[in-house]
This record gives C-alpha cells, sequence and structure tokens, in this order.
C-alpha cells in the first residue's frame, strides 16, 4: 500500500518551506503548451498548482496525504482561488473527470511499489484525453551514490548518519528542524527506506518530536521507457526541465513526456 511521510510536522514543514523552484515556472509552460484541463499527481500543499490557478490555467489536484491537501485548500482560500481536490493513492485513481495534461514533479517512484507505479501508470492513462499527455519528472542514482552500488563492501553503514540539522524558523514564531537518514537499501528489489525527524521547539525548549519513513524506488532510465511503453502510445525521456536529449554520466534529472 502506497504509504507517504507528509503528515503532521512534515506537512507544516513542506507548507510553509516548499514553496519554490524552477520546477514551478517549467510545468506551468507545459500545460499552457499540452493544453487544459489539467491534473497535479501529488500536488502537496499547492506549490505548482497554485501559481497555475493564479495565471488563469484550469488544474486539478490529487494528494496521497489529507494533511497536505487540508493545506492546499487553505491557501486557495486565502486567495480566493477555486478547484477541485482529490485524496487517492495515484494507483486507486477513479475519478469523474478527464484531462488533456496530467503532470506530476517529485512523485514517481515514492512511497510505492513497482506494481503501484505501474498501475499509478494505467490509471492515469485513463484519465487523459485522446491525445493528452502525461509528463512527470524523476532522478537516476547518480555516480556518487555508493549506496546504488551492489557488492557488500560498497553498502554504506546502515542506518546512515543523520544529516546536518536544518532549522526553520515557522510564521508563528515557533521553530522547526529537521534532518534524515537512510534506514535500508535493497540492492535487489531496488529501492530504499528514507526516514525523516523533526523537532518542534518553541523558546528553545522542545514541545514535539516525530519520525517517519518512507520507501524510495530506484529507476534506470530503460526501466521506466519501458513500463511506459506498455501503457502509452508515445514515450520521450528528456535531460531535467529541457527539450534535449540526457546526456551519459552528466544528467541524473530527467523529464518524461507520455503521449497518446
Amino acid at each position: 500500500m502506497a504509504e507517504t511521510w507528509h503528515y503532521g510536522l512534515v506537512a507544516r514543514w513542506w507548507s510553509e518551506f516548499n514553496l519554490d523552484g524552477p520546477e514551478i515556472s517549467y510545468f506551468k509552460k507545459v500545460i499552457q503548451q499540452a493544453g487544459v484541463p489539467a491534473l497535479d499527481v501529488g500536488c502537496g500543499t499547492g506549490r505548482i498548482l497554485i501559481p497555475c490557478l493564479e495565471a488563469g490555467i484550469e488544474v486539478h489536484g490529487t494528494d496521497i496525504s489529507s494533511e497536505m491537501i487540508d493545506y492546499c485548500q487553505t491557501k486557495l482560500d486565502s486567495k480566493n482561488l477555486n478547484t477541485k481536490l482529490y485524496v487517492p493513492p495515484t494507483h486507486e485513481l477513479d475519478l469523474d473527470c478527464e484531462y488533456k495534461t496530467i503532470i506530476s514533479c517529485g512523485v514517481f517512484g515514492v512511497g510505492t511499489t513497482p506494481e503501484e507505479d505501474l498501475e499509478g501508470l494505467k490509471r492515469l492513462k485513463k484519465h487523459l484525453i485522446s491525445g493528452g499527455k502525461y509528463i512527470f519528472d524523476f532522478y537516476l542514482p547518480d555516480k556518487s551514490s555508493k549506496e546504488w552500488e551492489g557488492s557488500e563492501e560498497h553498502q554504506p553503514n546502515l542506518p546512515s548518519k543523520w544529516s546536518k540539522p536544518d532549522h526553520r524558523d515557522l510564521s508563528d514564531g515557533t521553530c522547526l528542524t529537521l534532518q534524515t537518514r537512510i534506514l535500508e537499501f535493497n540492492s535487489i528489489e531496488r529501492y530504499y527506506i528514507r526516514e525523516i525527524r523533526i523537532e518542534h521547539h518553541k523558546d528553545k525548549v522542545l514541545i514535539g518530536t516525530e519520525q517517519r519513513q518512507i520507501r524510495l524506488n530506484i529507476y534506470v532510465k530503460n526501466e521506466v521507457e519501458l513500463m511506459l511503453q506498455s501503457v502509452f502510445t508515445e514515450v520521450k525521456i528528456f535531460a531535467g526541465l529541457s527539450d534535449r536529449e540526457p546526456i551519459p554520466n552528466k544528467d541524473y534529472y530527467l523529464i518524461v513526456e507520455a503521449s497518446l
């Protein structure tokens, strides 16, 4: 069953601090070119969805986390914006709408199994109008990631050390501190489990702590391409946020365009 760590303090972190990035203008342009109505799968608290709506682009949103959707709705209300928001996992998607464009950013292979990822692609296809497109991003394991190497001697000592604390001040004057680490790596099934820890402080006093885990699937370009070719009519893969071919050993962030 698909799971996410985007609840509680993690959802609040995303709502307050995950607000910008070059993906926003890229996916906004993608929707404008490919056509509306559009669906933002894994819209979270509205990082891409809200700027699109503000630009007059018709976009609906889905997210597996009801708390992320609640934050998104609150932001919409504060800006007097309206759209449809849904809370299904992608592999269970069954909406009463069809779309010209479907996008997802930072979602593919996150909190799912490969079987759920494939079923999710099939569900998305059913929600596309004839000639529609599904455009999404994903990361390849890069050459510096020792945890991807198969031999035992190259495996990291797990759990790994916690990352350097990231301290952020919230709008109410309290503070959050975020750290992550890798709990598990499976070189056969090609996934890893990452853990997140968030501490909540008020006046330098700890008032709350949460720890959550998420599974992240590891895919190479050909795997993703074959999965999509089994579902969609045409598949193109580009270097991230561009329209050029990926360069081996240079591009590890990719964009996929699947068409009917």
